[in-house]
């Protein structure tokens, strides 16, 4: 006798505790992907302190304002460039696309990054920017040789130069500096609004301002330059135009910028005869611009404004 063997089906209920069973893996791999969800987790059942570094600290004290005057600017809660931030000890366990924990020596890519010449491409900071010295970077080396803590403190580095004492001769006129400010607050929100992370103030201390298009580089043009000198020329004290698409037609904005102290122009499309018209610029103390435009009569016309001229070769 033959027959046809009963079709196999799964009941409602075993098809929910299938489909569940398996969106609870679905999710739990989900979340071992995500490093920080994993740690907030630990910490909120008790099974991990929480990640953070003592207030005595080596890395609080010494290494965190280095990583907050160079990095943090590119790499915080409110940028993180590659989803990488350097803005506290807990993040540097966390280091964005990479997944490594940034407080090991072991094959460390942001000590790599730091430890290029600042000409390199793969440079951090990159090129324009204010850079570390050598012996901020030795004082990251020697902090990571000692398992990159968040506990140990600056008597556990004997080996490390005294901490630089801060002497303040001067007292700030809050007042003064928020008056100054005042006065082009209306212009600087909207332009910050327009374009994000290119517009900051020098310092706390300061109403001048520093418009670094690293962000925008191509999409910085003539046209954008003309906005923020129209609105802003008078407290443009650095400009970082690196890369970016402005031209001869440039000139003429930059020149407005009275109080313009740093100005770097390599990798854009201004031409050897621009050049010299930039020495006009009163109080203009550096010139960043491509080799292939420095000849001796620029050099020499530089040299009696007392404009430091570096030249940077291109490609």
């Amino acid at each position: 006798m033959t027959g046809k063997m009963p079709k196999q089906t799964i009941s409602p209920k075993r098809y929910f505790w299938l489909v569940g069973g398996l969106t609870l893996v679905w999710i739990g791999l989900y979340i071992q992907s995500k490093p920080t969800w994993v740690q907030n987790i630990k910490e909120q059942l008790g099974l991990s302190p929480v990640l953070v570094a003592n207030q005595d600290s080596f890395y609080n004290s010494r290494i965190d304002p280095i990583m907050e005057k160079y990095c943090a600017a590119c790499h915080d809660d409110n940028k993180a460039k590659g989803q990488l931030r350097l803005d506290s000890f807990r993040q540097l366990t966390f280091s964005g696309k990479s997944g490594a924990d940034l407080t090991l020596l072991d094959n460390n890519l942001l000590l790599e990054r730091m430890s290029l010449p600042a000409t390199d491409r793969l440079a951090m900071p990159p090129f324009g920017r204010e850079r570390h010295n050598d012996a901020e970077l030795a004082l990251i080396k020697l902090w990571l040789t000692k398992g990159g803590s968040g506990t140990l403190t600056e008597e556990d580095f004997p080996e490390a130069p005294a901490k630089a004492k801060v002497i303040k001769f001067y007292d700030i006129d809050w007042q003064k500096i928020d008056e100054q400010r005042l006065a082009y607050k209306t212009q600087v929100e909207k332009l910050q609004e327009q374009y994000p992370h290119v517009l900051h103030y020098q310092a706390r201390t300061s109403h001048l301002l520093v418009l670094d298009v690293f962000s925008m580089k191509s999409r910085f043009d003539d046209q954008v330059l003309e906005q923020f000198s129209q609105a802003l020329a008078p407290v443009i004290s650095e400009l970082n135009l690196a890369n970016s698409s402005i031209s001869s037609h440039a000139v003429e904005h930059l020149l407005t910028m009275t109080n313009l102290t740093k100005l770097h122009t390599q990798g854009t499309q201004i031409q050897k005869s621009d050049v010299s018209q930039l020495a006009k610029l009163p109080t203009l103390e550096t010139l960043v611009l491509d080799q292939a435009l420095v000849d001796e009569d620029i050099e020499a016309l530089f040299a009696q404004q007392g404009i430091a001229l570096i030249a940077v070769k291109q490609g």
